[in-house]
């Protein structure tokens, strides 16, 4: 092989692709990373940064297999970032104002959490609704702080990283991939592994036009100053309210099927500091700084596509995270890793595989 081509490619600058990245070159492969757009600034920049499932309980085995393999594994890959980024992760712990809202009971929750190691305390309330769920382990961090971290490591590394560069197919001959196509010519590379978010199904040969689409999801923040009384992350009704270190607080999100349009709604946003408001009422006294959305990579179940392509070799896939990609990228990233190297993953990566997804 031309020692300027890469052993591997990774499409998508995201966190999925940029941990896969880190850990693959740490592995000691020669790497690559293009994005169509700018570097770390789609879904995983525009997320609340909640390092946990929200109502976790209510997600399947390979889920929450993955979420808390990442959980536990964050502290170690921020710490091997460069000591000059801070991703702001933040012990804040999360409480669900709404546990029980489908009917399940506080002893099935209980046994799922304790299932997968979730610590989970019972708070009374005097609510008809029944008790508050406290996660008091539950971490967030700064999602834009995390990518810049996560892009800054990596071009000290020696990763060449570069934006503006869409993808236009795959070139493959025979049954092997040598690389893809994109709008200012090929980019060679041994394998490629697909981190594109929202747009991944395109560069996966046979994928169902169901099993990877985007789903929009709008957010706004309030000013520093804002956290001040919220007893760490909140959550109800699928509406959260997330303090940051500097006082600020993110309030999320919608699940909405839009395309791929990333504009921020009216109505949508009102719905939302409406209800943040209802849950904490002092948040109605502080100023909106901003409002943005983002495009989730959503999967019919939820589940991320990682793993080998079976028809074409060399090519592989990390994506699919839907709502939980940020949580699950550390053990995403180690469990491709470990395929590619042909080692026993730490979970097992039978429910991820392509296969399903495939026509």
């Amino acid at each position: 092989m031309n020692p300027t081509t890469p052993d591997i490619l990774v499409v998508g600058a995201g966190v999925a692709g940029l941990t896969s990245a880190l850990a693959l070159h740490r592995e000691g492969a020669r790497v690559k990373v293009i994005d169509q757009g700018r570097p770390g600034r789609e879904a995983s920049w525009a997320g609340g940064g909640i390092l946990c499932p929200l109502y976790a309980w209510r997600y399947p085995d390979p889920v929450l297999d993955l979420a808390v393999l990442g959980m536990r594994r964050y502290p170690d890959l921020i710490d091997s970032l460069r000591a000059e980024t801070d991703p702001e992760r933040f012990v804040s712990g999360m409480r669900i104002l709404d546990p029980t809202s489908q009917g399940e009971t506080t002893e099935a929750i209980g046994r799922r959490l304790g299932h997968f190691g979730i610590r989970h305390e019972w708070l009374d309330r005097p609510d008809p609704a029944g008790p508050a769920l406290s996660l008091p382990e539950v971490a967030n961090v700064r999602n834009p702080r995390l990518l810049r971290a996560l892009l800054e490591t990596a071009a000290v590394e020696g990763i060449e990283i570069r934006g503006d560069l869409s993808c236009t197919g795959l070139t493959v001959r025979g049954d092997r991939v040598e690389g893809v196509e994109t709008e200012s010519g090929p980019v060679r590379a041994g394998a490629v592994v697909v981190a594109a978010g929202a747009w991944s199904r395109t560069l996966i040969p046979r994928s169902r036009p169901d099993s990877i689409f985007p789903v929009r999801g709008q957010m706004l923040r309030l000013a520093p100053g804002a956290a001040e009384g919220l007893p760490g992350i909140l959550m109800e009704r699928g509406t959260y309210l997330i303090p940051r270190l500097d006082g600020a607080v993110i309030i999320g999100s919608t699940v909405e099927h839009a395309g791929f349009d990333k504009s921020v709604d009216r109505a949508a946003q009102q719905a939302l500091h409406r209800h943040a408001i209802e849950m904490h009422p002092p948040l109605g006294d502080a100023a909106v700084t901003h409002r943005w959305a983002g495009l989730r990579p959503g999967s019919a179940d939820e589940v991320p596509v990682l793993g080998a392509h079976p028809e074409i070799r060399g090519l592989w896939a990390n994506t699919g995270g839907y709502r939980n990609g940020l949580a699950m990228a550390p053990a995403t990233a180690a469990v491709l890793a470990d395929l590619m190297a042909e080692r026993l993953p730490p979970v097992d990566a039978t429910p991820y595989r392509l296969e399903r997804i495939l026509a």
